[in-house]
C-alpha cells in the first residue's frame, strides 16, 4: 500500500508511534510526511497552570543547567593548572638540588684529576670557597630564569580559564537579576544543589 494511502490512518497512531514516524520522516527529509503526521495529530484541550509561569520556571532550569554544566570542563582544567602551579616550586627546588649535586660531583672529580696529574696530595673539598659559591649561584640563577617563562605561561593559562568561567558566571548573574528577578545563587540551589559547594569553591 502506498504511503499516501496510509496517511488516512494517521489519526489512529499512538503518541509513541507518531513520534517515531515523525523522527524517521525528518531524517529522510520527507516534508510531506512529517506535515501529514503533525496535521493528523489529535487535538486535546488541557487544563494547566499559567503557561507564562511554567515557561519562566522551565527557562530558569534550562539556563541554570547550561551555565553550570558548560564550564565543567573549564573548571577541571583550572583545577589541574592550580594543582600543577602548587607542585611547581617543589619540582623547581628538586631540579636545583640535583644540579647542585651534579656540580659538586663534577667539581670534585675535576679537582682529583688535577691533583693526580700533578702528583699532589688530596686536599679536602672546600665547600665554602668563592669559586664554588659562584658556580652554585650561577646554576641557581640560570635555572630560575628558565623556569620563569614556564611559570608565566602556566599562570597566564590559569588566568585565562578563570576569566572565561567568571565571565560566564557574571553573565548568568546579570541575566538572573534582570530577566528573572532573582539571584543566581538561589537558582543553583534549587536546580543543582549538589553542585553548589563546588561552585562556591571555584567561582
Amino acid at each position: 500500500m502506498r504511503r499516501e494511502g496510509l496517511a488516512k490512518f494517521y489519526d489512529r497512531l499512538t503518541p509513541e508511534e507518531r513520534f517515531r514516524l515523525l523522527i524517521e520522516a525528518l531524517v529522510r527529509g520527507d516534508e510531506g510526511e512529517w506535515r501529514n503526521l503533525e496535521k493528523s495529530c489529535p487535538k486535546r484541550i488541557y487544563e494547566m497552570s499559567d503557561v507564562a509561569y511554567w515557561h519562566r520556571l522551565e527557562a530558569s532550569e534550562e539556563v541554570t543547567l547550561t551555565v553550570c554544566l558548560d564550564p565543567a570542563g573549564r573548571l577541571a582544567k583550572l583545577k589541574m593548572l592550580m594543582a600543577f602551579n602548587e607542585a611547581l616550586p617543589l619540582l623547581q627546588n628538586n631540579c636545583i638540588d640535583e644540579a647542585h649535586i651534579a656540580y659538586f660531583r663534577g667539581y670534585a672529580a675535576g679537582l682529583k684529576r688535577i691533583q693526580r696529574s700533578a702528583n699532589l696530595e688530596d686536599d679536602p673539598l672546600d665547600l665554602e670557597s668563592p669559586e664554588i659559591e659562584h658556580g652554585l649561584s650561577e646554576i641557581t640563577s640560570n635555572l630560575a630564569e628558565g623556569w620563569r617563562e614556564f611559570t608565566y605561561l602556566l599562570e597566564a593559562s590559569q588566568q585565562d580559564v578563570l576569566k572565561e568561567v567568571m565571565g560566564m558566571w557574571e553573565a548568568f548573574s546579570s541575566f538572573s537579576r534582570a530577566e528573572l528577578g532573582i539571584e543566581s545563587e538561589k537558582l543553583i540551589k534549587v536546580w543543582l544543589e549538589p553542585m553548589w559547594p563546588e561552585i562556591v569553591r571555584n567561582w
